[in-house]
Formats: structure tokens, C-alpha cells, sequence
């Protein structure tokens, strides 16, 4: 019998691969007109905001590819645009999760801030992947759901993942200490705390992170924070395209998915 990730890397293998160009935009563009939604959204329906007013990673496609894999082996509805101007009172509550792929910069006008922060704080999911965690400059996102600033990162090199809590249905496909190559963000400050429930972290003795983004022994990469009736799950990690082809990396956003469905799943 198939597994679902060999199901949901034959069924992206039918998606023709795009390429978008790594680059630094300086003027942000804000979407002023909403899209026109399906008429019919079968639920549990997912909205992915693929967009960038920042640093534009080139990872952004293979994640949408990977996403839609996974929605297509669990039969989720999945609507990605780059028009944040979906994020409004209205169209907002025809969604179970919001899934912010790679989003940087300044995204969002104020009255679309306004509405996504009540559609969380009303018990609304976010996933936040990877470069998720610059969406900026918005304090309230970058502090209460992210739950850190994102200021950089060293070179992209191997290192090992510690798995925290071997319990949570997110990380139960990783192992235990897990060996990854990835980008390893570092943070303003460590997230961890009453409002966040980490899940793993990345050892710094195992890479070089260099002095400038170093935080120590205790180095959070992955979690998940109460944001009052609402939830997120961030995960830095994921920042090479071929992260999305693997089972092992791609069993943790599995889980994610899963996981911001489930609202009995505790976020902190």
C-alpha cells in the first residue's frame, strides 16, 4: 500500500514546476480589490497567501506544489492567491486556516490587519512557514503570533534538530534528532515562554551560526502559540525547494495541517 507521502509526491510530480527569481522588492504592493472566491468552498478549506513585499524566496512554488499534494491526498479544499486583499471580514470566515507561504514584508493595509487579527483572535489557525516569520513591519504579527523578530540567518549548512516533544502529533514523523540541512533562522529573542509551546529546537554546536546569530544552547526553531481564542504553528524550516519533495521534512507539515483542523489540539 502507498503511504500519503508517496501518494502526495505522485500526485505533485503531475504539477508543472515554476521558478521564481530570488529578489528584493523595496516598494510594497498592497491589494486593494478582494478575488472572487468559488462560489462553493468544500470544507475544511485552506487559504494560502503566496506573496512577498520583501525578500522573495525562491522556495514559494515548490511549497505551493507541495501544499496542494498534500490537500489533494487528504480531499482539503485549498484556494492560493497572491491578492491579500482576501483578507477581509467576510472572505476570511469561508476558511478553517490561513497558511502564510514565505510571506515577507509589508503585506497587508490596515483594514486587512484588522480583520486578520480578529479572525484569529476569534479562534482562527495560522501555519506561518519559513520566511513567514519576517512578515513585517507589523508588530502585533511579529510579537503575538510569530512570537520573535526574525533578524537573520548564516549560511545554509547541516545541523541537527532536536525534537523537544516527542508527544505532539506535529513532529511525531521526525526523528528524535533529526539531521537537516536547512537555512537556520535566528531570533530577537527566544520565544519560549507561557503563550508558546515549542517543539523543537537546533543545536548550535552542530553548525557554525556565527557569533552575529547565535542564541545559544537554547535555540527554538519550531512552535506553536496561543493567540487568545486562536492558534499559529511556525516552523522556520524549509527554505531549500527540495525540502518539499521529502517525506521525512514533509511529514512535520502534514502534521501542521492536521493539527490547525484540530481544535481541540492545544496551541500553548
Amino acid at each position: 500500500m502507498r503511504t500519503i507521502f508517496g501518494l502526495v509526491l505522485a500526485l505533485t510530480a503531475l504539477i508543472p514546476a515554476l521558478v521564481v527569481p530570488a529578489m528584493a522588492d523595496t516598494t510594497p504592493v498592497y491589494d486593494t480589490i478582494a478575488p472572487e472566491l468559488p462560489k462553493v468552498l468544500h470544507h475544511p478549506a485552506f487559504l494560502i497567501l503566496t506573496k512577498a513585499n520583501g525578500f522573495r524566496h525562491d522556495n514559494m512554488p515548490a511549497v505551493s506544489k507541495a501544499l496542494a499534494g498534500l490537500a489533494a491526498a487528504h480531499h482539503w479544499t485549498i484556494y492560493d492567491t497572491t491578492n491579500a486583499a482576501v483578507f477581509n471580514r467576510r472572505q476570511l470566515k469561508r476558511f478553517d486556516v490561513v497558511v502564510l507561504n514565505n510571506t515577507t514584508g509589508d503585506l497587508f493595509t490596515p483594514d486587512q490587519r484588522e480583520a486578520f487579527k480578529q479572525w484569529i483572535e476569534s479562534g482562527g489557525r495560522v501555519m506561518a512557514l519559513h520566511g513567514a516569520g519576517a512578515t513585517d513591519p507589523w508588530p502585533w504579527f511579529t510579537d503575538t503570533v510569530i512570537g520573535a523578530r526574525f533578524i537573520g540567518h548564516p549560511r545554509v549548512q547541516p545541523a541537527t534538530v532536536r525534537i523537544e516533544d516527542t508527544a505532539s502529533p506535529i513532529v511525531a514523523g521526525l526523528p528524535k534528532n533529526w539531521a537537516h540541512t536547512d537555512e537556520w533562522y535566528s531570533f530577537d529573542r527566544n520565544p519560549r515562554g507561557a503563550d508558546t509551546h515549542v517543539l523543537a529546537s537546533v543545536d548550535e554546536t552542530t553548525y557554525t551560526p556565527t557569533p552575529k546569530f547565535s542564541m545559544g544552547a537554547d535555540h527554538p526553531i519550531m512552535w506553536t502559540r496561543c493567540v487568545a481564542k486562536g492558534g499559529a504553528f511556525f516552523t522556520a524550516l524549509g527554505h531549500q525547494p527540495g525540502n518539499w519533495n521529502d517525506p521525512v521534512f514533509m511529514s512535520h507539515i502534514d502534521a501542521g495541517m492536521v493539527w490547525a483542523l484540530d481544535r481541540k489540539q492545544k496551541a500553548c
